[in-house]
């Protein structure tokens, strides 16, 4: 019973942490805590299980085989959330590849202090801020973005705030250097499963646990510096660049195979079985291991 006892206030202690450890990456901008919780919420699942059906007396396996059982019903049931979620993203009325629109609101940057500091680090570095844009999700609810450049026109940053569930948004950074003969260098952190195709051109690194952007623009620079890519100043207006790229993606993902053909997507929904499987795989990388396919 003491083992027992052990067992159940450790289990209680990290079901805690579980709930703490994202809290803390979403308000310190820390994403590797949200990975970590996620980790600790099917541990402690797979725990309880293991202990209940020990404890009831409802089966005589090791405790290792309930274990085990436990994370595979864990891995099952987020299998089934997730596959209802890819079918309602591919059934669902909200594009998958948006339309921007000049955004004079006046809500381009959210009431927030660390936004405000981000701002001003964005001043204080010279970047210039081009435009405000937006893109409507769903009815009423938007995609925020703000576009700088650096003096040079060499680099440009997109910041895209994200609607949270409840009000406010999350940041999350785009950054871009255009180079000769169609090729771009991109650095994202972006946490949002993506699954699609990106132009043979385009070397894109998607690093979902780096939550600063001035971490993200070192990163960045290095890659430059290491790449073959000839940078060129841009030349394009941000709202052009960012339809041009929507109409890009969405274009080269209906001729892989990730779309669906417009004249059936009524009927079947917007992307193909194997662009869910590809969507599923990325979801799973980026909820339990920080990273993307990409």
């Amino acid at each position: 019973m003491q083992e027992l006892t052990m067992i159940h206030y450790l289990l209680i202690i990290l079901a805690v942490f579980s709930i703490i450890f994202p809290v803390l990456g979403n308000r310190f901008g820390v994403p590797v805590f949200a990975v970590v919780g996620r980790w600790l919420r099917w541990i402690v699942f797979a725990g309880w299980l293991a202990f209940l059906l020990r404890h009831f007396e409802l089966s005589f396996r090791p405790d290792w085989v309930h274990f085990i059982t436990g994370l595979a019903l864990w891995f099952l049931f987020e299998t089934g959330y997730n596959w209802l979620a890819i079918l309602a993203l591919s059934r669902g009325e909200m594009p998958l590849f948006h339309s921007f629109e000049l955004n004079q609101d006046g809500d381009e940057w959210p009431a927030d202090k660390k936004f405000i500091e981000l701002r001003d680090w964005l001043r204080n570095e010279r970047f210039n801020r081009l435009a405000a844009l937006k893109a409507e999700l769903f009815e009423g609810t938007f995609l925020r973005v703000s576009i700088y450049e650096s003096e040079d026109r060499m680099t440009r940053i997109q910041i895209l705030f994200l609607p949270k569930r409840k009000d406010g948004a999350t940041a999350c950074y785009t950054i871009s250097t255009e180079g000769k003969k169609d090729r771009r260098l991109i650095t994202d952190n972006l946490f949002l499963p993506y699954g699609g195709f990106y132009p043979e051109g385009w070397d894109i690194a998607r690093k979902p646990l780096t939550g600063s952007l001035k971490s993200l623009l070192k990163r960045h620079h290095l890659r430059l510096i290491k790449s073959s890519i000839t940078p060129i100043s841009f030349e394009e207006e941000p709202l052009q660049e960012m339809n041009e790229q929507q109409r890009i993606l969405e274009r080269l993902n209906l001729e892989t195979g990730f779309l669906v053909p417009r004249a059936r997507q009524e009927e079947e929904g917007k992307i193909t079985y194997e662009g869910r499987y590809r969507l599923w795989k990325e979801m799973w990388m980026l909820a339990y291991l920080g990273k993307s396919m990409t």
